[in-house]
């Protein structure tokens, strides 16, 4: 039976049994990925805070031939991401970014474009900085490794303002650590967020129950642009 190591996002976590854990991940190497983690609920050492959604992590995985559910043996933390739960609004936008992965990305599929664009974007989307700028972009590059990419010659014809269209076309070559610092108006917000929100629905068949969520939570008179 084949062991490997490979960095990988937590998508998901759910129990299993009496101890066990069923876990989705993202992988750098391997792609979307299922796996138990056998004691997982009852295991400190090989599991010390590691299986929370957000975080990234380092599995130790074993591979049987023939079998896409994996075991985990091990998971080591790189970084909880912990910002993203500080705010609502905040951990609602990354959870939009995470089911979209899980329903267009197949398992067992690796995807260098898709993990890249999550990983460094999740460290960045907390309260005190523009984590919208971060996420909106991550949105956009994420769609497109998925196939759904942006016709950025296409921009004017959408008619989107001139801030978005600069935002889009020069975001795109920015990292996270510069969009971070770059502030939206709140008309330019709601616009980008608005085509998103669109663009998210209508390539997925069933209602995202994350998008829904939000949609509700931004209603709060509190939450609104």
């Amino acid at each position: 039976m084949p062991r490997c190591e490979t960095d990988a996002i937590i998508l998901g976590c759910v129990d299993f049994g009496e101890s066990d854990r069923i876990v989705s991940a993202l992988t750098k190497d391997r792609g979307l990925i299922a796996a138990v983690a056998k004691g997982a609920r009852n295991s400190r050492k090989r599991f010390p805070g590691t299986l929370e959604p957000f975080s990234d992590v380092t599995l130790d995985l074993f591979i049987k031939p023939g079998q896409e559910l994996y075991r985990v043996e091990a998971a080591s933390l790189n970084s909880a991401n912990l910002g993203i739960r500080e705010d609502l609004v905040v951990c609602a936008h990354a959870a939009v970014l995470v089911e979209i992965i899980k329903e267009h990305l197949g398992l067992l599929d690796p995807c260098p474009v898709t993990y890249a664009s999550l990983s460094s974007a999740l460290g960045f989307l907390s309260p005190g900085g523009q984590w919208f700028s971060v996420w909106s972009i991550a949105m956009l590059k994420i769609l497109a490794s998925l196939g759904y990419g942006l016709d950025l010659a296409a921009i004017e014809r959408r008619r989107f303002t001139p801030e978005v269209q600069v935002f889009i076309t020069k975001g795109l070559e920015l990292e996270p650590a510069v969009l971070n610092k770059l502030g939206l108006s709140p008309r330019a917000r709601a616009e980008l967020q608005t085509y998103l929100f669109k663009a998210c629905q209508a390539i997925t068949e069933r209602p995202l129950k994350s998008l829904g969520f939000l949609g509700k939570l931004l209603d709060a008179p509190q939450n609104r642009c």
